[in-house]
């Protein structure tokens, strides 16, 4: 029988089946009656769960299946960075966007923050600047009167001429209790408060996979820091950015969280997207997290979740914009592996979940992501992140989670930025 012939035979006696199970009528009825939105919605409530791969790191780890993805392209310019793993961007006066990164061996001899310019509102950037400050970047700020703020793995460095000189203020051992490591994090950086106080984080290593978290402040415009306040976090945060939230007096604060607190409060793991096969002590935990402080950071809301997903929000960060809307950045560590953002019309109280935009999708595995981002002054924003090289042979697994060697930042890892513009009208308000 050939292809035409079979074909006809099959719509026949599928033809003929279909006539006897549905009437003319009920067709014609059930054609006139195409699904809503709502009446999809409960056919993926009713759906058959995905059986997603197992593992701690698959990319499926708190990714819901049963949608699909409405795309609408918009314009950008993104550029890749070499020897600025990490990058963060700040903006001058005079419109020049400084991004902060950090070089480290095999690529450079040590590991070293360093500084690139770009005076075409960062569509092109000169050679690396590599300054005499060890380790990586942990957070970068223009302040409102133009001093540079650059934290680091020995303390937090201040420049007051465009990054020319510094000055460097070093963790003093017991400004918080304990013994263990002092650090930053790979936060945003410093916010503003009314009064002109700095308030930055802080944190200290308490046992595995924990850490005490403090917020610190600084009185001089960043020359000293001291006055410390703890956070609750409860033991597991190590990365935690703030933003503030001028016409409320709030500072508003993401964590990084790991499984502990997903465990901790028995009700998250139903609110945290694979929060209920969450790993303790691991990276594939990760979950974020906010909290916020009316009071100058003196007393702060119990931690609650943002509504991402486990290795979702693998460092996430608010952003305050100019027009009262609110972003909250974030690696994605999931399938696309990359840089996502959603936005907020309430100030971090709901976010719109349903609509993210991706800002990078590129990443080769999710070893990518701490999407730290300025706002410029004709209203775009540039996002910095780091992204895993599509375009480097002999990298073995694709994905470091299944036990392979993480990627080597400036090597077969990549700093990029991109400046992209919030979309008018986004993100659409529920109706009512």
């Amino acid at each position: 029988m050939d292809r035409r012939t079979f074909t006809g035979s099959a719509l026949g006696a599928i033809g003929a089946l279909a006539q006897g199970t549905v009437t003319t009528s009920e067709a014609a009825s059930q054609a006139a009656k195409p699904i809503s939105a709502a009446g999809m919605a409960r056919d993926k409530k009713n759906a058959v769960p995905y059986a997603k791969p197992k593992g701690l790191r698959n990319g499926f780890d708190s990714v819901d299946m049963n949608e699909v993805m409405v795309v609408q392209q918009q314009p950008a310019v993104r550029v890749k960075l070499e020897s600025a793993g990490k990058p963060q961007a700040a903006q001058l006066d005079d419109g020049t966007v400084i991004v902060a990164g950090f070089i480290e061996p095999p690529v450079h001899k040590q590991s070293r923050c360093t500084l690139q310019y770009s005076r075409d509102n960062a569509r092109t950037f000169g050679e690396p600047v590599v300054l005499d400050m060890p380790g990586r970047t942990g957070g970068f700020r223009c302040l409102k009167n133009g001093t540079l703020i650059l934290g680091h793995s020995a303390g937090i460095s201040r420049s007051t001429d465009s990054g020319k000189t510094w000055s460097t203020w070093t963790f003093p051992t017991k400004i918080v209790p304990g013994t263990g490591r002092l650090g930053l994090g790979e936060c945003h950086g410093p916010i503003e408060l009314d009064d002109g106080t700095l308030a930055m984080h802080l944190y200290r290593v308490v046992g595995g996979y924990q850490w005490n978290a403090y917020l610190i402040r600084s009185t001089d415009d960043g020359k000293t820091w001291g006055d410390p306040t703890q956070v609750p976090t409860r033991t597991d945060s190590d990365e935690i950015s703030y933003e503030y939230i001028a016409d409320k007096k709030r500072i508003f604060g993401v964590t990084r969280s790991s499984a502990a607190q997903i465990r901790r409060v028995k009700e998250f793991a139903d609110q945290v997207p694979g929060g209920k096969n969450a790993p303790l002590g691991s990276e594939a935990g990760d979950a974020a997290f906010q909290f916020h402080s009316d009071d100058g950071g003196r007393t702060w809301t119990d931690p609650i979740p943002t509504g991402l997903g486990v290795l979702q929000a693998a460092g996430a960060y608010p952003l305050k914009l100019a027009d009262g809307r609110m972003l909250l950045l974030y690696g994605n560590r999931q399938f696309p592996y990359g840089t996502q953002v959603v936005g907020s019309h309430d100030n971090g109280k709901t976010w719109a979940l349903d609509q993210p935009i991706l800002l990078s999708w590129h990443s080769w595995s999710g070893y990518c992501g701490h999407p730290r981002s300025v706002q410029l002054r004709d209203g775009t924003i540039v996002t910095g992140y780091y992204t895993h090289r599509i375009d480097n042979p002999g990298d073995g697994p694709v994905d470091p989670g299944r036990g392979a060697p993480p990627p080597n930042h400036n090597r077969q890892d990549t700093g990029e930025i991109v400046r992209w513009r919030v979309p008018d009208g986004w993100p659409m308000k529920p109706v009512a």
